[in-house]
């Protein structure tokens, strides 16, 4: 899920992230940082700014409640599914140090009254189970190799795009929680092939497929990302879902835009 971008000799990298993901790309990750100067990212990834987002989404303020949605049935899969004791995982580089603790009674722990993005992820992350994150991979390696790191958006405005997940969208994909399995699967297996046409064409259900998340916010990080691309030797990892528009931004500035495999 690598992509090199290129215009008037200068050179950058476009990397499609999971934010969840079963293996670490250390190797690969390193190799591609190293050979540039400015490392960006959608938002910040510090601990102080990762705590931020758990405290706004652990209060729900006005939002609706995601238990009391769903239907009977899926909530008595998902805490029998998901009311399993695990033994705690805790890497700097896994997502899911925002979103779990303890499994026990989980619906009634970690998800009545918090936000409905809160919900869904703690739901999502939990139900995978996998313990990396290519993002925060990226940035303990550039920190390590002392690039010149960049956020392309503050916290706030990540803040608001998860606010502005339709609720509808949230019941609707949790409410399929049967077929996760199979979602996962096929996820999993488009990813490690860097089929991003098929991966986009299998997730147009997920919540965060909606206008909040893209939109408006894939030209606001395209515009925030173009001085340092038109510099070159930089690379920005965005969530996956952010590239096909994003390609496309580059594509009409004039870049050269080709899958790059490390």
């Amino acid at each position: 899920m690598v992509w090199r971008t290129e215009k008037k000799g200068r050179t950058a990298f476009l990397v499609g992230t999971a934010h969840f993901s079963p293996y670490p790309f250390r190797k690969s990750l390193r190799e591609l940082i190293r050979s540039v100067e400015d490392v960006l990212f959608e938002g910040p990834l510090d601990p102080e700014s990762m705590a931020k987002v758990t405290q706004h989404g652990r209060h729900s303020g006005e939002t609706p409640s995601l238990d009391e949605a769903l239907e009977p049935s899926v909530i008595k899969e998902i805490n029998e599914r998901l009311n399993v004791p695990s033994i705690p995982y805790r890497s700097a580089e896994s997502y899911l140090e925002l979103f779990t603790s303890s499994r026990s009674n989980f619906l009634e722990s970690h998800v009545k009254g918090v936000r409905p993005w809160m919900a869904f992820f703690t739901l999502w992350s939990s139900y995978l189970n996998w313990h990396y994150s290519m993002d925060l991979e990226a940035f303990h390696i550039a920190q390590k190799m002392r690039k010149k790191v960049h956020f392309l958006e503050t916290t706030e405005e990540q803040l608001a795009a998860l606010d502005g997940i339709p609720f509808e969208g949230i019941v609707d994909y949790v409410n399929r929680f049967e077929h996760w399995k199979l979602y996962k699967e096929q996820f999993l297996k488009d990813f490690l092939r860097g089929d991003l046409e098929k991966l986009m064409s299998r997730t147009t259900k997920f919540p965060t497929r909606c206008e909040s998340v893209l939109g408006h916010r894939d030209e606001r990080l395209f515009g925030r990302m173009k001085t340092f691309f038109e510099k070159g030797s930089a690379i920005a990892f965005l969530g996956l879902s952010h590239l096909p528009a994003i390609k496309k931004m580059f594509i009409r500035e004039g870049y050269e835009v080709t899958q790059y495999v490390t």
